[in-house]
């Protein structure tokens, strides 16, 4: 008997607990950052999970996550039908849910929607509020879901489209999933984060800052803040937080469904007000940041223009409690400053060094020195090679 056949007989892999009636859970990505944190989530509440990404296994997740799951490796830069694992998997299984972490073309999603059809209960999918970069909005107060309209002339759309083209593919895969279901087809829920912060973060941007500060004594370029986001309001949500209300959403009402909702803390800090808070979380408050009016200011973030975001929808219908920013920092800052000496974390690790090697000196040893003056650790080590 193939496989996926004697996986659906035997009722999958896994025990589960009486107090939890297991759901049968497609993710696509469910290896990095949120997606990691929201797999083990999941397994921890025995719920059944298919994983379908490339293979890469970011941080820890090849421990944490990949010996729990049905891991299928398909690319979705191909169609999925293509993915042979995946074609015949879907005949003997009935996904409860789908969490879409890695879909960022709209032909991805209309891929899922074609593979599966009537086999999905709701969709989940993951977006962003670069989406409001690429519509008309009217005000300046934080963005609502509301304002994710793109303009009517159809030139103004393509100007806009063509100056952030991550937000209008993202918004292009929301179009595709209310399309569908105004047909009748998937509930679905579209998650709009602003910029996500938390422990095993792929893009190292919190990192970055942190270690900036921290082996600012050895590095050339000084940390600054660009003159233009001096006064900026800033959005950020929890990764851990966002991957709480997923599994929220796996077995709420769908009567919350059908709906777009942002994902912020109740704190808006300036991209000043965030540094000098790590600044007294590290015990290095006297390291002047100073404000740099520069065409070539280094900043990590915003990583969008329109400011904050507004998350009362979230709160009104979801009981969206987001963790306080400053437990959210220090929080962020204690796994990072675990991070750099943990071995486990080898990856990652070569990847922020090299990173700062590359940005912020021009004599790559002199990260090493600051490693070992800071921290205590020499590098490059044995187990590191760099």
């Amino acid at each position: 008997m193939e496989w996926w056949k004697v996986i659906v007989a035997i009722g999958w892999l896994f025990s589960t607990t009486e107090a939890h009636d297991p759901k049968n859970i497609l993710v696509l990505g469910g290896n990095g950052f949120i997606g990691a944190a929201t797999s083990e989530r999941l397994i921890a509440r025995g719920d059944n999970l298919v994983l379908v990404n490339r293979g890469n296994w970011y941080w820890d997740s090849k421990s944490t996550v990949k010996p729990f799951v049905i891991h299928l490796t398909c690319d979705r830069q191909r169609q999925l039908r293509h993915c042979e694992d995946l074609r015949r998997f879907k005949d003997a299984v009935y996904f409860d849910v789908v969490i879409d972490f890695s879909a960022y073309h709209s032909e991805a999603v209309e891929d899922v929607l074609d593979l599966l059809k009537s086999r999905i209960g709701r969709y989940i999918y993951i977006s962003s509020d670069s989406v409001y970069e690429v519509c008309q909005k009217n005000h300046s107060n934080p963005s609502l879901e509301s304002d994710a309209v793109r303009p009517f002339n159809t030139e103004e759309r393509l100007l806009m489209a063509g100056k952030d083209d991550y937000g209008h593919r993202k918004l292009e895969c929301e179009e595709v999933l209310v399309r569908q279901r105004e047909k009748g087809g998937v509930p679905y829920v579209l998650l709009r984060l602003p910029d996500v912060i938390g422990p095993r973060d792929n893009t190292y941007r919190w990192w970055m800052y942190q270690m900036w500060l921290k082996l600012s004594g050895y590095l050339e370029r000084q940390i600054s803040i660009p003159k233009f986001l001096l006064n900026h309001k800033l959005s950020f949500v929890y990764s851990l937080d966002v991957a709480d209300l997923i599994v929220q959403l796996t077995e709420c009402g769908l009567e919350k469904f059908d709906n777009a909702y942002n994902l912020g803390t109740d704190e808006t800090p300036t991209l000043q007000e965030v540094l000098e808070l790590m600044k007294r979380q590290l015990g290095i408050e006297n390291i002047p940041i100073p404000v740099n009016d520069s065409a070539d200011a280094i900043y990590l973030f915003p990583s969008v223009k329109l400011g904050s975001i507004d998350s009362g929808k979230a709160k009104d219908l979801l009981n969206w409690t987001p963790t306080p920013f400053e437990i959210i920092s220090k929080q962020t800052i204690h796994f990072y400053e675990s991070a750099i000496r943990n071995k486990d974390f080898v990856v990652a690790r070569k990847e922020i060094i090299r990173n700062m090697q590359a940005y912020f000196t021009k004599q790559p040893h002199n990260v090493w020195y600051g490693l070992s003056g800071v921290y205590g650790i020499k590098y490059p080590d044995t187990h590191d090679e760099l």
